[in-house]
């Protein structure tokens, strides 16, 4: 059995990630078992493995089992209990490195920058690829060209000063809304502002270009695997960020922004859960054999 430990519910996208992928194996016949502190899954999002607690899991864990970490913390919380150990790289924190380093763990990375960092620490990772949930794809709903939607968990003076040098657009914050709610918001929205410098992957951009958004960001880690100023978005730092929007929005760039969008959503396609899927579905057969073979051994 894979057993994968989280240590919150809360509206994270790391969150959504772990359990994305419990459903990907689990339709695919390799079952994960989500565990959580207090048991409760997550309810701003849909997905379908089971869930136990954090006491539970552990007590079920034996030698055979896998362990899937992808908080750093664990590492050692659970390093004395049975089982092995399969890492999970949502991010390249130096406080991963524990993870990355440890020889005995399989090493699974959502994106190219992150198998980078985990080779030059020692591991043979396996990318596995990240997608989008199908939700965020954009309908041909109403769009309003004013409406600017940003997250205000990290970033926010740059969203300020956004708002202070164009105070005629329509600032919509997204902030404690469930799965559905976020991409409703980014769909209806023309721009989206990715404030949060230190991002990892920078997952909600993704979304918005699959919601149809002109994306503006600041530089982020991995994000700019798919982040290309003047192909699929446009980028800036934070201090430029305002002026940046202000003159994004004038008419006379119109026929660019509609450019931008049109590639953007075309990026973000390439992120679909099937083709995650289908890769997976060739990982089981070849790097991840192991995972299949424990399987029928079961």
């Amino acid at each position: 059995m894979i057993y994968y430990f989280l240590p919150d519910s809360g509206i994270f996208g790391g969150v959504k990630v772990a359990c994305q992928l419990a459903d990907l194996l689990g339709g695919l016949g390799i079952p994960v078992i989500v565990a959580f502190p207090d048991g409760r899954a997550p309810e701003w999002f849909r997905f379908s493995a089971p869930v136990l607690t954090d006491v539970e899991a552990r007590r079920a864990l034996g030698p055979q089992d896998w362990a899937v970490l992808t908080w750093p913390p664990d590492h050692e919380r659970l390093a004395r209990l049975p089982g092995r150990r399969i890492v999970h790289a949502q991010g390249t924190d130096p406080l991963m490195d524990p993870l990355f380093s440890d020889p005995g763990a399989l090493v699974l990375t959502c994106w190219s920058f992150a198998t980078a960092y985990a080779r030059r620490l020692g591991a043979d990772p396996v990318e596995i690829g990240i997608s989008i949930t199908p939700e965020f794809f954009f309908d041909h709903r109403e769009k309003l060209s004013n409406r600017v939607a940003y997250m205000p968990r990290r970033g926010y003076a740059t969203a300020r000063a956004c708002m202070r040098a164009c105070p005629r657009l329509d600032f919509v914050p997204i902030e404690g809304l469930d799965e559905e709610a976020t991409a409703s918001v980014m769909k209806g929205s023309g721009v989206f502002l990715a404030t949060a410098r230190g991002e990892q992957f920078g997952l909600p951009a993704l979304e918005a270009m699959a919601a149809g958004c002109l994306v503006l960001s600041v530089p982020v880690v991995g994000g700019m695997e798919y982040l290309h100023h003047e192909q699929n978005c446009l980028i800036a730092e934070p201090v430029a960020m305002p002026s940046l929007l202000a003159d994004a929005v004038r008419p006379e760039h119109r026929s660019r922004n509609e450019r931008l969008r049109a590639a953007g959503l075309a990026t973000a396609w390439r992120y679909h859960p099937a083709l995650q899927r289908r890769r997976l579905v060739k990982l089981l057969d070849d790097e991840l054999a192991v995972l299949r073979r424990d399987r029928k051994q079961a």
